[in-house]
Order: structure tokens, then sequence, then C-alpha cells
């Protein structure tokens, strides 16, 4: 199950499940979630897009922060604390209203990339200031089960189109600084995870829909295994 350890952040939390969709940029994790929607429409899909925030629960007035404040293509120039500040403040509203809630009903939660891919791609281009982000995601649980969707660099690059500034490292988004950047991501996403958190690599050249239901299969078949099972009766005595 989901840990129970407590943290200043975190607190108590239920029996939920928490599943982390990984992979590189244009691995189709957006898409997949949207099909798998359709497949579980109990579980709760989250992510730190700005976009999928809101409303947020009991402020519905508080409806644009992000987008209205730090639209997206403004981010990338800011200065170090400004910068870390936006994205730390994301992951706040994503776990305390999206995530944590549902988990602590012990349902099942879905993230795309969760504070992971983040703090590697802020490690990268933001290193004076990452702290601060790594400081809130260390009082958050580790997932119950990491879901990577494998798949090459070139089909990656090819299906994303022109990379934003946070896929790719240099002035100048070449399939080079592309691939130089996502790779250093990965394998530092692979070293970050705790080695005890079970991991399933899906095939993601495959339609959205196809891997929406390996993923659904996967999550749903581990999140069963991990509910507490109630004692069964003892045999009768004749």
């Amino acid at each position: 199950m989901a840990s129970t350890e407590t943290g200043p952040a975190q607190g108590a939390r239920g029996s939920g499940f928490l599943a982390v969709i990984l992979g590189p940029d244009g691995a189709g994790k957006t898409s997949m979630t949207y099909e798998m929607q359709a497949l579980a429409d109990d579980w709760h899909f989250a992510s730190l897009h700005p976009e999928s925030l809101y409303p947020l629960d009991g402020i519905p007035e508080y409806n644009s922060w992000a987008l209205s404040t730090h639209p997206r293509k403004y981010v990338a120039h800011m200065r170090p604390l400004t910068r870390i500040s936006f994205f730390t403040h994301v992951l706040s509203m994503a776990w305390e209203y999206h995530m944590r809630p549902h988990l602590d009903a012990g349902g099942v939660v879905v993230s795309d990339s969760y504070w992971y891919r983040t703090a590697v791609k802020e490690s990268v281009q933001n290193p004076d200031a990452v702290f601060l982000f790594q400081t809130l995601a260390a009082t958050l649980p580790e997932p119950d089960l990491v879901i990577w969707l494998d798949l090459p660099l070139t089909e990656s690059w090819r299906r994303n189109g022109t990379p934003t500034t946070f896929e790719f490292d240099g002035a100048v988004p070449s399939y080079e600084a592309y691939e130089r950047f996502q790779q250093r991501v990965l394998d530092e996403l692979r070293y970050l995870l705790p080695a005890h958190v079970p991991q399933i690599s899906i095939d993601a050249t495959r339609s959205a829909r196809e891997v929406a239901v390996a993923a659904w299969e996967a999550i749903d078949k581990a999140a069963e295994g991990a509910r507490p099972q109630l004692p069964q009766p003892a045999d009768e005595v004749v």
C-alpha cells in the first residue's frame, strides 16, 4: 500500500493507491490518460499541468492563478527563485486538491509524472533554486506503482513536434539537443525512483487506446492486490 508516514505537508493519509506514469516528452502520457478515464471513471487523474488544476474545491473563484499570472511561455524566463516558487505552488495545489483527498478516501489516483519530472528537469535547468521544490517533494508519499511508457526518443521527437524550452537543452531545438536532454532526464528519473517501488514498462509505440488498456490492467491488478484482505471465516466444526 501507499506510505502512511507523516510529514509537515503530507500528514496522515488513507489507504488509497497512487500510480505514476513516466516517460519521455511525446510518449503519449496525456493522450493515454484521457483514454484511461473512460475505462476507470471512479479513478482520479492528476498532473502538474496548470490547465488541469482548476477549479479548486471550495474556492471556485480562485480559478486560474497559474494560467493568468504565470503563462507557461514566461516561466522559462523567470529568475531562479520566482520560477521554482511557481512550480512549488503548482505541486502544492495538485497534491492538496487533486491527489491527497482521493488517497485519503481510499481511491486510486493516477498521476502524470507526479513531482519527479519537474524535479529532474529543474535540477538541470534551474539548479540554484531546485532545492525549494525538492524540500516539498520530500514530504510527499512514494507511489505504489510506476508505469514507464517505453518509446524511442526518435519517435517521441517525431510525435512531439517543435519542443518547448522545457524539453531540450541549449538555445536551438535540434534533435541532438532534445535527445541529450531527454536521455539525461530519463537516466536521472530511474536513479531518483526508490528501488523498492514496483515498476512496469509498457510499449508506447502502440495506439493511445492500447497503451491505456495495458496501463489500466496493470494498475487495477496492483491496486486490487494491495487492498487489505478481510479475514476469512473459520471452517465450521461439525
